[in-house]
This record gives C-alpha cells, structure tokens and sequence, in this order.
C-alpha cells in the first residue's frame, strides 16, 4: 500500500499532464491561500521579536510562490487561446487583466488616499503616480525602498510589465516557429546571469535586486516554462519520473524555508544563489501541489481542495493589496482587548479575509463583468 499523502510515487506523465491542462487546476486556489498567508503572517509578526527570524522572511517566499504561479497561469491561458485561434487577441488579454486588476487596485488607491488626507498626513504622490503607472518596482529601486502606502505595490508592477512584454514576445516566437521552452530557459539563465553578474562586478542597491523586473523575471518565466512543458508528453514523462522521488517534497520545502530564513545579509548566498534554487523549488512544489489535488489520497489532497483555503486564494489579490491597511491597526486593538499577541494575529488575518471576500462578491466581480462584458 502506497502511504505517500501525496501519491507521487506511482504518478505518470499523463497524470501530471492532465493535473495541469485541466480547466480548473486543482490545487493552485491552496497554493495562492498559501502565498497571500505566508505575506500576511511575516509582515504581522515583525512586532514579535521571538518569532520574527522565523517567520517574517516567508513574506519574501509568498511572493515567489506568486510569481510563478502568476507565469504558469498567464502562459497557460495564451497557449490555449493559440491552440483554440491560432492567434492570441492581445486586446482581449489586456482587456480580461484591466478587468481582473483594475477595481480592487483602484478601490484601493482611493482609500489609502482617503486615509491619508483624513489623519492629515502627506500623500506621497509620486508613489502613487508610480503605482498607477506600474512602475512601483523601479521607483522603489531606485529610490532606497521607501515605506509608504504603495510600497507593496512593486511586485504587481512586476508582474504587469511581464504581461506587457510575454503575450508580445510568445506571439513573435510562435509565428518564427521557434520552441517557447528554448527561449525561456535561455530568458531564465539570462536573467540568473545578470543578477549574478550585478552582485559580482557592481554596487547596485538590494531594493533593485530585490524589485526589478530584470532581476525577478526568471520566477514568472519558469511559471510559464512549466506550462510549456507539461503540455508535451515527453516532458511530462520526465518530470513525472522526476517528483516521484522519495522524499522529493519535504525535502524540497525544507531547503526552501532554509534558504528564506537562513540566508540573511550575504548579497552572493541570496541574490545569486538562493534565488535560482528558489524558483527551481517552487517549480518541483507548484507541480506537486497540483498533482496531490487532482490525484491524490489522504489528508493532504483534503487539505488542498478544502473550501476555506480554496475561497482564501479566490481573494488573494485583494488580501494583498489591503493587509497593510486593515492588519495593523485591527492587530493592536484586538491584543488590546484580549492580552494576546497570536489572537490579534488570526484576528486580523480573519478581517482582512472577510473585507476581501467582501469586495470580492460585491465589487470586483460585478466591476470585472462590466468591464470584460463576461457573464461569467
């Protein structure tokens, strides 16, 4: 009898395959829960000086976990679009993410504004005009990193000046016929390259390294190489034969936590190798979550298709966006009240769930209809 929750041992690659090619990618709803919680929980514990070596850098690990997740489900939708038309309707994509990002993203500049202005304090308006103009990465870069009400708004500048770029560049490779999967593992040793290169032989600043889109692009580019590659059986075969490892994922997940906690200040350790064998993990993590979901037995297949974490990744977006706003204030006056540090933590964490979800029903999605014109 197989005892593996996970149920990697016997996988094969039409399994791995049909986990990722499925309409609804089982799993990745727990693994973005999983992401928008590590963020919550690391920036929450910072006012907790036993606990914040070891768990507020699983903020800077939620944000990898986003990236490329965020490439694997952009690429995918682009390749099934290719296979469908032949062609991908740019103005469609950008419309259906003008639809998906725009109104949580705006709901939130006005309110942070709003605040602001309320509690007479300065609006930093070059922050914001950075923001509305996804550049937040850059100004950020090269500007010391800031805090201020935007500040976490550089990785979705990140993100979105990859969809600006990926839907163009996959367009211009398919029609020159050339393989996807070639140029993004070139685009991911490129980048690994230069970011290596820049701790080596330069003093460029760890807010670029940590925020440019040159130095972070290879985690969304190895979230679209995946969904490159699991949509061809002999690659599925491979990384099928791959996970089933023994002891493949704790070991994965430990050297990932090592890797987020241990590493500290050492610019080469972080910046030139722990970030390649980051995106590397994830990629083994990603592909194992989705296939633990879909085929899987056990307590952990129910621990990924559980209705909570699934509505928690529905909202992630929104958790994201506001946790900064909603989390601290609301941290205080519940430990106030109760004495207890761990309870304003989850009770804050509750409220801003419940503000997402909130938003979600009653805004976003009514606002994402009108926009995309979708009844969906």
């Amino acid at each position: 009898m197989n005892h593996n929750p996970f149920r990697l041992r016997d996988l094969t690659g039409p399994q791995l395959g049909t986990a990722i090619q499925a309409k609804h990618i089982q799993g990745l709803d727990a693994f973005r829960a999983l992401a928008v919680l590590f963020v919550l929980l690391g920036h929450g514990i910072e006012g907790a000086a036993a606990w914040s070596p070891w768990v507020a850098p699983l903020a800077s690990l939620g944000v990898k976990l986003f990236f490329v997740l965020s490439g694997l489900l952009i690429t995918r939708l682009l390749l099934d679009e290719i296979d469908r038309n032949e062609r991908i309707d740019l103005a469609r994509f950008y419309r259906r993410r003008f639809g998906r990002l725009m109104p949580a993203f705006y709901l939130y500049l006005v309110v942070a504004i709003a605040i602001l202005l309320v509690r007479g304090k300065p609006v930093p308006w070059d922050a914001v005009a950075s923001a509305v103009l996804y550049v937040t990465n850059y100004f950020q870069a090269f500007n010391g990193a800031p805090t201020h009400i935007v500040s976490h708004c550089w990785s979705l500048a990140v993100e979105e000046q990859f969809y600006v770029i990926w839907p163009l560049l996959l367009t211009w490779v398919m029609r020159r016929r050339w393989a996807p999967e070639r140029v993004l593992a070139i685009g991911i040793v490129a980048i690994w390259t230069w970011r290596l290169a820049l701790v080596l032989f330069t003093d460029t600043s760890e807010a670029y390294l940590y925020r440019a889109l040159d130095t972070r692009g290879d985690e969304l580019s190895m979230g679209c190489l995946l969904a490159v590659l699991t949509r061809q059986p002999a690659w599925q075969d491979r990384m099928a034969g791959w996970l089933r490892t023994p002891g493949l994922i704790p070991v994965v997940i430990g050297l990932l936590y090592a890797s987020t906690t241990f590493v500290g200040g050492d610019r080469l350790a972080r910046f030139g190798i722990a970030f390649i064998f980051d995106t590397l993990f994830i990629g083994v993590l990603l592909l194992s979550v989705s296939v633990a979901a879909t085929h899987g037995q056990g307590w952990i297949a129910r621990l990924l298709n559980q209705p909570t974490l699934v509505r928690i990744g529905h909202v992630s977006y929104f958790m994201y966006l506001f946790h900064g706003l909603i989390m601290h204030t609301s941290m205080r006056l519940i430990e106030r009240h109760t004495g207890s540090f761990a309870l304003g933590l989850l009770g804050a964490i509750a409220l801003v769930y419940l503000a997402a979800r909130m938003s979600f029903v009653f805004f976003e999605t009514p606002m994402r209809r009108w926009i995309t014109g979708s009844s969906r």
